[in-house]
């Protein structure tokens, strides 16, 4: 089916910003971009809306935090990855699933048997008894059972290796506090290279921080102790940055402090969200390659209260550029997963995962969250009514 958006702004995310353009497209990829003579299944009229490629999410838990029976985290899974598609988003990075339910879930995806979202999946993360996520993870205690789940993901053909080497907000203890040890983070980063599978790791020590990236880790998640000796690190080691910014905010606005616990929730992801806006500015002054993420799942960060929107205006406010957060939100976002030879720019011969927004995020970043349509490999899977 050829779908034709009429008289836009088409953002390609590479070079090109086009005023009244046209796109058409259909499930076999993008077809012509710039002024279309010719007829299709469906028009759009792009007037006073922007078309950019997919967002694309490198930081999502799609079942939420749940750690219920296989067929609950199966369909919350599900359900997770088709909200998504309320965000604008047609990719997005699981990091952290019970059950492996995302990798169960990208392979339906991938055969055709269902629609959906991208997923690129990790699994479920390696981290210790009664450590950060030990709920939906792998709890390792040496580096033998470490290396034994590791591998054991690989079989199960992750995409990534996710692994929890420090608490975090919504654990038990400080947020810093280090869990896995250098030997077992050693591990899981050997067996990724062994297995030529990337890697990332929850981060909100600076020791830990240090220590991931001079052992070759992929890619930072959180992120919140970074300073400019480790962010220049990072430029010369090539690795990745996914901060989540978000995600502290969401859960220190709407949390309510009522009870003792949530009390302490609200100080720890206000506290942590102080650190991320600064990591966040350093890693943009210095130049750290940065993709988004929201860590999604976790309370109040989720397309009904505009995690992904509220990533990226973090962002703006932090000092990026208007057309960078693009970049950010997609063609980088695909150099981390590897797809970027598929999707992440508007290019003739590409995917056709396609977002169309009312405004101009050039303006103000804040009209991605005002999505219109959102295509999958061609295919309407949202429309705002």
């Amino acid at each position: 089916m050829k779908t034709l958006i009429r008289n836009a702004r088409i953002i390609d995310c590479k070079d090109r910003v086009i005023e009244n353009g046209d796109m058409l497209f259909s499930e076999e990829g993008i077809l012509e971009i710039g002024r279309v003579d010719q007829d299709a299944d469906r028009v759009i009229d792009g007037t006073d809306r922007t078309v950019l490629p997919g967002f694309i999410d490198c930081h999502v838990h799609p079942a939420c935090l749940c750690a219920e029976d296989e067929m609950t985290v199966s369909y919350l899974t599900y359900k997770g990855a088709m909200d998504m598609l309320r965000s604008g988003i047609t990719t997005f990075r699981s990091v952290g699933t019970k059950y492996n339910a995302d990798v169960r879930l990208r392979n339906l995806i991938e055969s055709g048997q269902i629609d959906g979202p991208r997923i690129k999946a990790a699994g479920a993360p390696i981290c210790i008894t009664c450590g950060h996520c030990e709920e939906i993870g792998l709890p390792c205690d040496t580096v033998g059972e470490t290396l034994k789940a590791a591998r054991t993901l690989c079989k199960e053909r992750v995409d990534w290796l996710k692994m929890m080497p420090t608490a975090g907000v919504l654990g038990v203890g400080p947020a810093t506090e280090i869990q896995l040890s250098r030997e077992q983070i050693e591990a899981v980063i050997a067996v990724g290279h062994a297995f030529n599978t990337p890697t990332c790791a929850h981060l909100m020590n600076y020791e830990a921080l240090e220590f991931c990236v001079e052992a070759g880790l992929t890619c930072v998640e959180h992120g919140y102790d970074m300073d400019e000796r480790i962010a220049r690190r990072m430029v010369e080691l090539g690795t990745w940055y996914v901060p989540t910014v978000a995600v502290t905010l969401q859960e220190s606005t709407y949390i309510k402090p009522d009870t003792k616990h949530n009390k302490e929730l609200v100080e720890k992801a206000a506290a942590a969200q102080q650190r991320v806006r600064n990591a966040v500015k350093i890693a943009i002054r210095e130049g750290v390659k940065m993709a988004v993420g929201t860590d999604t799942g976790c309370p109040f960060t989720d397309p009904e209260h505009y995690a992904y929107g509220t990533e990226l205006y973090l962002y703006s406010i932090s000092g990026m550029a208007p057309l960078d957060i693009l970049k950010a939100a997609t063609i980088r976002g695909a150099e981390l997963l590897g797809i970027d030879g598929e999707t992440g720019s508007l290019e003739c011969g590409k995917c056709a995962d396609i977002t169309v927004i009312s405004g101009d995020p050039l303006e103000d970043i804040e009209n991605c969250k005002r999505v219109d349509y959102t295509f999958c490999r061609g295919k309407l899977l949202y429309h705002r009514a």
